[in-house]
């Protein structure tokens, strides 16, 4: 129940189906947007930005900077979540979001 309370939270903020966000949050798994959430929280402001400048145009590096975080399979599918929605509003929706999980 946990992903679905979560999945309507993060909705809500990215204004996307829930059935697709859903499907996606479950191949990711609640202890992967945990991590996210922290790795996220731990970044300098600069880093920060620079994650978000990267996000804009080269996914290929978040996949590998999120390979390194939480695996090969869910670095994919949380690139997958960032064609719903930006990276900037995706982690600021995890983070608003990840006391529901």
């Amino acid at each position: 129940m946990a992903i679905e309370e979560f999945a309507n939270c993060y909705g809500a903020r990215v204004e996307n189906t829930i059935d697709s966000i859903i499907d996606d949050l479950r191949n990711l798994g609640a202890d992967a947007i945990r991590r996210v959430v922290e790795w996220n929280r731990s970044l300098r402001d600069s880093d920060r930005a620079l994650v978000l400048a990267l996000a804009g145009i080269a996914s290929s590096v978040i996949i590998k900077i999120l390979e390194k975080l939480l695996g090969p399979t869910a670095a994919v599918c949380f690139v997958g979540l960032l064609g719903g929605a930006a990276w900037a509003l995706l982690i600021r929706s995890f983070a608003e979001c990840v006391d529901l999980l």
